[in-house]
């Protein structure tokens, strides 16, 4: 289940996690944590930053995201154009007891994900101090409304890995996220008008002899 707020972006996002304080998602030289999902959007949508939600974190280390390619049903190793975003440790916000406090990673640039393609983010560090919040099916949510976790709230699986090359889907689990897409003003619809003027330039002169 998405809670979809409509406005200048519209979110999609995870509710009623976390079940745990989260899964280290370091240990040099990496043991990255990817979640999947599936774009419904007729026509496709423009990713333009993401949420995640953090229990812990380096002191100075950086951690970083990549939206990547998935490849029959796994992350693959394709990055996007323009999906991957790192962060310093002092823009991570971190909360030990509710899971409720984002941290927004903001892509340099819109990011076009195609209608009925699935893909996935990577997190990554080479810290071994991050903790990052998912939920787990049959266990109680701890953002305040205690309530069981007994369904899935989207189209997609969490996966490990040791060596960001061979991946375990965990499908009982998932991460606690937000996706944010772009939301373009209609022209029309605000009464406005717009010309573009196309010329061609000579390659060259053809000459007689």
């Amino acid at each position: 289940s998405f809670d979809r707020t409509v406005g200048t972006i519209i979110t999609q996002q995870e509710e009623n996690e976390p079940a745990q304080v989260g899964i280290g998602i370091g240990r040099p030289p990496g043991d990255p944590l990817s979640q999947t999902f599936l774009i419904s959007e007729t026509g496709g949508c423009f990713l333009t930053k993401l949420d995640l939600y953090f229990s812990a974190k380096d002191s100075t280390l950086p951690v970083w995201v990549e939206v990547r390619n998935v490849v029959n049903g796994y992350p693959g190793p394709k990055v996007l154009p323009f999906g991957r975003k790192v962060l310093q440790a002092s823009e991570v916000n971190i909360d030990q007891s509710t899971g409720t406090v984002p941290t927004t990673f903001n892509f340099d640039s819109p990011i076009f994900l195609q209608e009925g393609q699935e893909y996935c983010f990577v997190t990554m560090t080479n810290s071994l101090d991050y903790k990052i919040w998912i939920s787990q099916m049959g266990e109680a949510d701890v953002s305040g409304t205690g309530r069981l976790i007994s369904t899935q709230p989207h189209m997609g699986s969490l996966f490990k890995s040791q060596n960001n090359r061979t991946w375990s889907a965990v499908q009982s689990q998932d991460k606690k996220f937000t996706l944010y897409k772009a939301k373009f003003d209609q022209i029309q619809a605000l009464g406005l008008k717009g010309f573009v003027g196309l010329t061609n330039d000579n390659l060259s002169e053809l000459r007689e002899n």
